[in-house]
C-alpha cells in the first residue's frame, strides 16, 4: 500500500523526549510570559500581576464560603478571558488542573497556556460565543477585567452563555466599572481641553465621546461602551472600555438566571467592582439565596492613576 504524503510528513517529526507532566504548582513554578507580553495583557507583570490576581481568587474563595458554595477544590471552574494564564496560575493553588477550564478569544493565548499549563483545559472561544461546554457542567465562572471592556451585546451574551454553562446553585464571580470611570474620563477630557494634558489623558479623553450622554445611559441602568478595541481579535465591535451599573448588572444577569448576592466596591480590593453572583435553582424569577457580604468599605475611593495600565487594559 502506497504510503501518502501526509502520512510520510507526520511520521518525519523529530520525537518528544519525555511528554509534558501535567501542571502542579506546588512543587513547579510554572514558566511566565515575557514581561511585554504580560504587561500588553493586564498592565502589570510579575509581583503586582500576581498580586492582584491572588487578590481577586482569595476573595472568590471567601465569597464562595460565605454564600454556603462547597468551595473551589471540588468545584469544576472556568477562568473567562484567561489571557496569558495569571489567574489560571492561581486558581491551581486550589483547583485540581484537570478541573480548570481557561476560556480566551486569541488562539495565540490559548497555546501558551496549554505550553506553559500543562494538563488544564485551555480552549479558544468566538467573541460572540458559544463554548463548547456542557449545559450545567460548570461550579464557578470567573472573569477578572473581561466585562469592565465588553459591549452591551457581548456582556448580555456571555451572561446568557454563563447562564447556561453554569449549574444551578454555582457562581460566577466578575468585574466590572461603574460610575468613576465615567469621572476618570471627564477629567481626561478636561485635561486635553486645558492644554494640561499628559499621554494617559490624551488616551482616555475618546473614550466617551459625550460624557453628559455617557451619564444618562448610566443612570438609565444601560451598560456604557467606548468601542477602541484591544487589537488582534479583539476589534471594536465588541471590546473597548464599559461603564455598568449595578442595576444593569442585576438586570443583564437575573435574566441569565443569577441573582447578585454580593457587591464590593472599587478600590477596596483592586479599581474594579467585584460582583459574585448565584445561579437560580430554575432560571426565572429571583430565589433566596444566602448572601454574602455586600456593599460597603471604601465605595469612590478611585483615582485616575489607578487606569495608568490603559495600553496594557486595551490588549487584555
Amino acid at each position: 500500500m502506497q504510503t501518502s504524503e501526509l502520512v510520510t510528513r507526520l511520521s518525519s517529526g523529530a520525537p518528544l523526549g519525555d511528554p509534558p507532566v501535567v501542571i502542579d504548582v506546588t512543587q513547579t513554578t510554572p514558566p511566565n510570559p515575557p514581561e511585554e507580553l504580560q504587561v500588553q495583557f493586564v498592565g502589570l507583570s510579575f509581583e503586582k500581576a500576581y498580586s492582584e490576581a491572588e487578590t481577586f481568587v482569595n476573595a472568590v474563595a471567601d465569597a464562595l464560603r460565605e454564600c454556603g458554595h462547597p468551595g473551589l477544590a471540588t468545584s469544576k471552574v472556568l477562568d473567562f478571558g484567561s489571557g496569558w494564564g495569571r489567574i489560571s496560575r492561581v486558581l491551581l493553588t486550589q483547583v485540581a488542573p484537570e478541573r480548570l477550564f481557561a476560556a480566551d478569544v486569541d488562539a495565540q493565548m490559548t497555546a501558551l497556556v496549554n505550553v506553559s499549563l500543562p494538563g488544564i483545559n485551555a480552549m479558544t472561544v468566538p467573541p460572540a460565543g458559544p463554548t463548547v461546554l456542557d449545559t450545567g457542567s460548570m461550579d464557578v465562572v470567573t472573569a477578572f477585567s473581561v466585562f469592565s471592556h465588553l459591549s452591551s451585546d457581548a456582556h448580555k451574551t456571555w451572561a446568557k452563555e454563563f447562564g447556561r454553562v453554569v449549574r444551578p446553585g454555582g457562581v460566577a464571580a466578575i468585574t466590572v466599572l461603574g460610575e468613576e470611570f465615567i469621572d476618570v474620563i471627564a477629567n481626561a477630557k478636561a485635561a486635553v481641553a486645558s492644554g494640561e494634558a499628559d499621554d494617559f489623558s490624551k488616551t482616555m479623553a475618546p473614550v466617551f465621546p459625550d460624557i453628559e450622554a455617557t451619564r444618562a445611559g448610566f443612570h438609565a441602568n444601560e451598560i456604557q461602551f467606548g468601542a477602541t478595541g484591544g487589537g488582534g481579535v479583539r476589534t471594536s465591535d465588541y471590546y473597548g472600555w464599559a461603564a455598568t451599573s449595578r442595576a444593569a448588572v442585576e438586570k443583564n444577569w437575573g435574566a441569565a438566571g443569577f441573582d447578585v448576592v454580593a457587591w464590593r466596591p472599587s478600590g477596596e480590593l483592586f479599581p474594579q467592582h467585584l460582583v459574585i453572583l448565584v445561579k437560580r435553582g430554575d432560571g426565572s424569577a429571583p430565589s433566596v439565596v444566602k448572601r454574602a457580604r455586600s456593599v460597603g468599605g471604601k465605595g469612590k475611593r478611585y483615582l485616575g492613576r489607578q487606569f495608568s495600565r490603559v495600553g496594557a487594559r486595551l490588549s487584555r
